[in-house]
């Protein structure tokens, strides 16, 4: 159980910085509302088509150490409410009856 605290700990400050480079490799916050259309760029697209190249860094990087965080972390809660149920249900097998 120890460990699963310390990997939220741990991811919590991975989601914690990849947000932050979200928001620094975006620029501007309200670029995103001033925006009226998207042009998608040559690299993008071949990004996008490429399945043997990982994207590691830049936006792309960060969004996906984002949504990668966010799972490992949901994870990691299942694991402390799996040791939970199973300490609850110990102690109901040791529970005297009577």
């Amino acid at each position: 159980m120890q460990s699963a605290l310390a990997a939220l700990t741990r991811l919590s400050e991975a989601f914690d910085r990849s947000a932050g480079d979200v928001v620094r490799l975006s620029g501007a916050p309200s670029a995103a509302e001033t925006a009226e259309t998207v042009r998608i760029s040559p690299e993008a697209r071949e990004a996008g088509t490429a399945t043997d190249r990982h994207l590691t860094s830049g936006i792309e990087g960060a969004m996906v150490d984002m949504r990668v965080a966010k799972y490992a972390f949901i994870a990691n809660l299942k694991v402390l409410q799996t040791g939970a149920e199973l300490e609850e249900t110990a102690a109901q097998l040791l529970k005297p009856k009577g």
